[in-house]
């Protein structure tokens, strides 16, 4: 019975944890920004313009990543378009 109930706790432990970290990462609310590829740019460049001071620079380059479905090592071409999902906060930061 011991067993069967540490299971449970173990379970609902399991669920809720995830449900809290999904409620976590959705309340950011995301907005989709074009950006044109530039010479000499790298996909660690683009992300780096895009990061707020409380992000990892990685976190942005996966969601860059996952919206334009590029591997890590894509290669991108002068004039090409890619989005980049950003905070709605940060919408800015690139234009300086």
């Amino acid at each position: 019975m011991k067993k069967f109930m540490l299971i449970i706790i173990m379970c609902l432990t399991v669920y809720f944890g995830h449900g809290i970290l999904n409620m976590e990462a959705s309340d950011v609310p995301m907005h989709r920004q074009q950006v044109i590829v530039h010479s000499g740019d790298t996909l660690w460049a683009i992300a780096s313009r895009w990061t707020e001071k409380n992000e990892d620079v990685r976190e942005v380059l996966y969601r860059i990543q996952q919206e334009n479905t590029l591997k890590g090592n894509a290669f991108l071409q002068p004039g090409q378009k890619i989005i980049v999902p950003v905070r709605e906060s940060n919408e800015m930061l690139a234009q300086k």
